[in-house]
């Protein structure tokens, strides 16, 4: 009894993409590990660190021909995934998750595949075992002709309550480090699955999620794991925490610094700047002290307008000072900007070049690195503002994202550039001219 558990492509062909940096498919880790500790052979196979075309992809199953297939898929490679299920000739049972399940699943119901598909909405650790093991012990809510939807929130058996307990075995994973662009041994962990924000651009967001509570692991798990790195990668230079909460709040910081004062890591993390509102510059010392390189910060917009319609906390001026705080310490930022919104003007476009202007200021000011990440508006399913554009009838549930060759073409970074339509008050090319300016700061 196999499976194959596969981190999706996100281009049907991927040979001219050129070396960036990827992150590891740690959801897939956790899934991947408890698998294999319960004697199910299990191979991860990623299709973007390794540069996998759909096709190259195929062969392997084909070759393989494993009894079981699990995938994620997103609103960026839906139609990608679909072409790579729909193609599978042999015989297996397909398992489908990630978290565009929840807004897809009625869509990939309906692919065109002889093969038996399950779709996982939520945890997926717990239930997959079950379904191999064809023992799964709730019902699927929707079930017909080879297809079921399961769902895994807080009122389901298979909900992960504490993720502390949840182990990942690196070893797992063809390269379990990658080299971050401070040129360290990196690896990356996750400390707490879920969102408190309501941002209205992301899937994520706490109204779209209510039956999936936040879950934060323990400050002693997090010590483990980072125990386990320094045994098993000694090489290991860096620790980069992917997601958002690990300094949602003062006491947040203050365990972040009484964890990695423990080690001799130099460690990088998600930040929301509201946090920093509210806790002392002593604090942002002792961060810096304690290892901390530097802060990726979801910026968006500097127009206080946009930001409020897609529930952006702070405020622009917040954001400066936040900031200058920041790099006062000596800590770098990766801050991250987003053009083209829907009903975003051309003034509103120019605040945030603006902002993004004066922030760099501030880090030639303080003789400390930043880092513009910027971004076409991408309309995910399942979000408010898709949700919204949906009921207004500027969109169907068939409008999915497509890459953007003509902004890989001009700033690189082929892995983040899709568009969907332009729902901005500017045309395209204003959009990408912002976009290039702002990226080359």
């Amino acid at each position: 009894m196999g499976i194959i558990l596969i981190n999706s492509p996100l281009y049907l062909n991927q040979d001219d993409v050129v070396s960036e940096h990827f992150l590891l498919p740690i959801g897939l880790g956790y899934i991947a590990t408890y698998l294999a500790n319960n004697d199910v052979n299990v191979t991860i196979i990623d299709s973007v660190n390794e540069n996998l075309s759909v096709e190259t992809l195929q062969e392997t199953l084909n070759l393989i021909k494993p009894k079981f297939i699990g995938v994620n898929v997103f609103s960026t490679n839906y139609n990608v995934v679909k072409e790579l299920i729909e193609n599978i000739a042999f015989e297996c049972h397909i398992i489908i998750g990630g978290l565009s399940t929840k807004a897809l699943y009625q869509q990939i119901v309906e692919w065109d595949s002889i093969n038996k598909i399950d779709i996982v909405i939520g945890d997926g650790e717990y239930i997959i075992l079950d379904i191999i093991r064809d023992d799964v012990k709730e019902s699927a809510f929707y079930e017909e002709s080879k297809r079921r939807v399961f769902l895994v929130d807080k009122n389901s058996i298979y909900y992960s309550e504490d993720i502390s307990n949840i182990s990942l075995d690196r070893k797992l994973f063809l390269k379990p480090y990658s080299l971050n662009i401070l040129g360290e041994n990196e690896i990356n962990i996750v400390t707490s699955r879920g969102c408190v924000y309501n941002c209205s651009y992301c899937a994520a967001a706490r109204s779209q999620n209510r039956n999936s509570p936040v879950r934060l692991r323990s400050v002693d798990s997090i010590k483990n794991e980072l125990i386990e790195i320094k045994q098993l990668f000694p090489e290991t230079e860096s620790i980069r925490i992917l997601d958002d909460l690990f300094l949602k709040s003062k006491q947040s910081i203050i365990e972040a610094i009484n964890i990695f004062s423990e080690f001799d890591f130099n460690w990088r993390a998600m930040a929301h700047i509201n946090t920093f509102s509210k806790i002392e510059n002593n604090l942002i010392y002792l961060m810096k002290q304690s290892g901390c390189s530097e802060l990726f910060i979801g910026i968006e917009s500097g127009s206080n307008e946009i930001r409020q319609k897609i529930s952006k906390f702070g405020t622009r001026d917040m954001v400066l000072e936040n900031i200058s705080r920041i790099f006062e310490s000596g800590i770098k930022v990766k801050g991250y900007f987003i053009y083209g919104f829907p009903d975003e003007s051309l003034e509103d476009m120019e605040q945030t070049y603006q902002l993004a202007k004066e922030i760099k200021d501030l880090s030639i000011k303080y003789n400390v690195g930043f880092r513009a990440s910027v971004f076409q508006f991408r309309l995910y399913h399942g979000t408010e503002i898709f949700k919204s554009l949906l009921q207004n009838g500027k969109i169907t549930n068939e409008d999915f994202l497509t890459p953007s060759p003509q902004l890989t073409n001009l700033i690189g970074r082929k892995q983040f550039n899709f568009q969907s339509k332009n729902f901005s008050n500017v045309c395209i090319d204003t959009i990408l001219d912002y976009i290039c300016r702002t990226n080359s700061l």
